[in-house]
């Protein structure tokens, strides 16, 4: 169960400016025992250039006018506070709640029962959709009989909550292999049912796809660079290419990034043996990721769509492509986040990222920020209010020119 979709460091008092991330992370058992709170033992995060913050934090917690927060929030404040001083914004920390939040989402995957919750008029949490798709496996909710506006009245025998689509979607959310009772009123029948369903590992939509304009162009949008990514294109384009497309337009606009090994992945199936990127660091070591010969949509023509919105893994994958003259860009140039970031799970379960290395294109071109230039630059390439889109009408004139197709444009 999720939220239908719809289409930032915080500053730091003085104090945080201070850490005991080495502390926490390299050095051994942290107690906490009133005033100062810290057992002090050996090693950089007790040594005497370290003094300064065990008084700062002793001031504070016997002064300070109001209750000071949580031992766990000032830990990660602390935190926060080091990695303020390294300007950049790549670099963060997340508390367990978040971090967990974060692993879900990067990894593709949800405990729950797949379907789309909104509001009704009068604030009950309604079914919209059941999650379906070719490319996925049948979700509880479908296996189940669930149907679009399906109110729902109670979780587990509570009332369901009313005006908070986010509380609803945490009780229904858990562990796959457990058990939700739902209550809903159907309205096409006008009954009330209870129904028992086992919640599954949810895959997210991930890739969406269609052929348009005459069944002559495949397009294909790829939201996120998750861990479902590459297995979602490849269903996806094998059922586009089954029907005999002429060109394939891939539309990167709005997608943030996600995981390296996808965005490889997704490269590999449209390019040919050879550096999709290099990553180095700033000891001067460097790593490059390849594609391999063989995968199905080496030949066939191809257009990438970027705006501001594509960054990272996106500008890989879109950077090669465009390097090695397999597709052209269109629409604004890209974000320019291209580094490399890397994650570590913290012993309580919190989240620590470092970047560790910057991207290069095939071409040697860097690409944190700078961004990539697309070689047809469409100014405003989204939908306007007319329902015109100007990036994919752009592309499609591209594609009639070049490959001398009569494929007519889209205006809404």
């Amino acid at each position: 169960m999720t939220t239908k979709p719809t289409p930032p460091p915080s500053s730091l008092n003085v104090f945080q400016a201070l850490t005991i991330v080495v502390a926490l992370i390299t050095t051994g058992t942290v107690s906490f025992l009133g005033g100062m709170v810290y057992e002090r033992q050996q090693g950089l995060a007790y040594s005497d250039d370290f003094e300064v913050f065990w008084e700062a934090w002793d001031f504070i917690d016997q002064e300070y006018y109001k209750e000071p927060p949580e031992i766990q929030d000032r830990v990660y404040g602390s935190i926060k506070g080091i990695i303020q001083t390294l300007d950049d914004p790549y670099t963060n920390v997340s508390p367990p709640v978040l971090a967990e939040e974060s692993r879900e989402t990067i990894a593709g995957k949800f405990g729950g029962i797949g379907a789309y919750v909104s509001l009704t008029a009068e604030g009950e949490p309604v079914i919209v959709e059941v999650i379906q798709d070719r490319c996925i496996a049948e979700t509880p909710a479908s296996k189940a009989g669930l149907q679009s506006n399906d109110v729902i009245r109670a979780i587990d025998g509570q009332p369901a909550p009313l005006n908070d689509t986010d509380k609803v979607v945490d009780l229904i959310k858990g562990d796959p292999g457990t058990d939700v009772v739902l209550t809903l009123y159907r309205t096409a029948n006008d009954e009330t049912l209870d129904i028992t369903i086992r919640r599954e590992a949810i895959e997210q939509i991930t890739v969406l796809d269609n052929l348009y304009y005459e069944d002559s162009v495949g397009y294909l949008r790829l939201a996120l660079f998750n861990g479902v990514a590459t297995k979602q294109m490849i269903c996806k384009l094998e059922a586009l290419l089954e029907q005999n497309p002429s060109a394939i337009i891939l539309d990167l606009r709005g997608n943030g990034g996600g995981l390296l090994s996808e965005a490889i992945s997704v490269a590999d199936l449209f390019l040919g043996k050879g550096v999709v990127v290099t990553q180095r660091d700033r000891k001067g070591n460097e790593e490059s990721l390849s594609a391999d010969d063989g995968d199905m949509g080496e030949d066939i023509p191809l257009v990438v769509l970027i705006d501001h919105g594509s960054a990272s893994a996106s500008e890989v994958v879109a950077g090669a492509l465009q390097d090695y003259g397999r597709a052209i860009l269109v629409g604004e140039q890209s974000f320019g986040k291209g580094s490399v970031q890397l994650v570590h799970k913290l012993s309580d379960g919190g989240e620590l990222r470092v970047t560790a290395a910057a991207w290069y294109t095939p071409n040697n071109r860097l690409i944190h920020g700078e961004g990539l230039t697309p070689d047809i630059v469409v100014p405003t390439p989204h939908i306007d209010e007319q329902g015109n889109d100007a990036a994919l009408n752009a592309a499609l004139e591209y594609i009639r020119e070049e490959y001398d197709l009569a494929v007519p444009s889209i205006i809404g």
